[in-house]
């Protein structure tokens, strides 16, 4: 799939997403909708699908597990688990365009791509959002722009994102003065799943939080050049770790290689560190076997929804035991 490839700049960022909410007119927000509304919600969308080549699904026929997997690969968010509603997906057949229906508002467009592309996102994502618009009127105000659930998304609808790896960041506690001012400047720090989720694997969601009074190339302008100086900076912190502590660091980093090469049971949150271990370790050409692109392969190979999909094993222990085999043979 695209997220394991390895994009522009992606030593640091590992992917970059474009976000449009949208909700249709003469419906009511979801805050109000009822089973009918959220029903029709879905049959407007269903034809605009089949229409463009794009697959379409309602996730009340899937169990929980396989949403949970979808959101591992942020093709829905964790809002899209709950099955007391009515929702939908539609996803083109690579997985990078996926459109959720009835989460918090009734169309949320996400384009992704793998590295720092985030001009590359804005287009498809605009691309897919006229299609929509040649079939459905959605509700918009001259003054205030696209209408949404939430106040925070007035305007252009538009949350930007990509997903960075900030190791030296978090080890050098510099992270918290980048949360502090990027919110200063109208963006925010979130963990790997968003609002709410911690930074496992020391890797971090910036995206932008001001959509009103400003257009989606200023949106996008802004916040690549923050990720521009973010990067640079991340990639500085990690040589002068290196210079200031070379054997210490040297030796972090092929321990970690060696447990995830060796060990026989490995749980999720252990191995996301270790693989920021190794990350690091081939950005600094430690590591010199192993490709960034194996590492994202590991990543999202061994999340625990993935193994359930792919596996059927339910319990912890089973998925622990799992996930150090599926590492050995992909590390071998």
């Amino acid at each position: 799939m695209w997220y394991t490839n390895t994009g522009k700049n992606g030593d640091i960022v590992l992917s970059s997403r474009v976000r449009l909410a949208r909700n249709i007119k003469d419906i009511p927000f979801a805050g109000k909708m009822t089973e009918k509304d959220e029903l029709t919600v879905l049959e407007k969308l269903k034809p605009v699908a089949e229409k463009n080549g794009l697959n379409f699904f309602s996730l009340k026929d899937f169990p929980l597990y396989e949403k949970q997997a979808l959101a591992e690969q942020h093709i829905i968010s964790p809002d899209m688990l709950d099955n007391s509603r009515h929702r939908g997906l539609i996803i083109s057949p690579d997985n990078r365009t996926s459109i959720m229906l009835c989460e918090e508002d009734h169309i949320r467009i996400q384009c992704m791509q793998e590295g720092f592309d985030l001009e590359e996102c804005l287009k498809n994502a605009v691309e897919i959002d006229n299609l929509i618009e040649e079939e459905i009127d959605y509700e918009f105000h001259q003054d205030l722009g696209y209408l949404t659930c939430c106040p925070s998304n007035l305007g252009t609808g538009m949350r930007a994102s990509v997903m960075v790896h900030l190791p030296a960041h978090t080890k050098t506690g510099k992270i918290n003065s980048v949360i502090r001012n990027f919110s200063q400047v109208g963006l925010t720090v979130r963990g790997l799943y968003g609002e709410g989720s911690k930074a496992l694997g020391n890797i971090y969601q910036v995206s932008n939080q001001v959509t009103l009074g400003i257009t989606e190339e200023e949106i996008i302008e802004k916040l690549t050049g923050f990720i521009t100086e973010l990067t640079e900076n991340e990639r500085k912190l990690q040589k002068e770790l290196y210079d200031r502590e070379k054997f210490v660091l040297e030796d972090k980093i092929m321990r970690s290689y060696g447990t995830l090469k060796n060990a026989v049971i490995l749980s999720s949150s252990e191995t996301l560190n270790l693989i920021s271990d190794m990350r690091m370790g081939i950005n600094l050409g430690i590591i010199k076997d192993i490709t960034l692109g194996t590492l994202n392969e590991i990543f999202y190979a061994v999340l625990p929804a993935n193994i359930i999909k792919k596996y059927n094993l339910e319990s912890s222990a089973e998925r622990d035991l799992k996930r150090a085999e599926i590492i050995k043979e992909k590390l071998k």
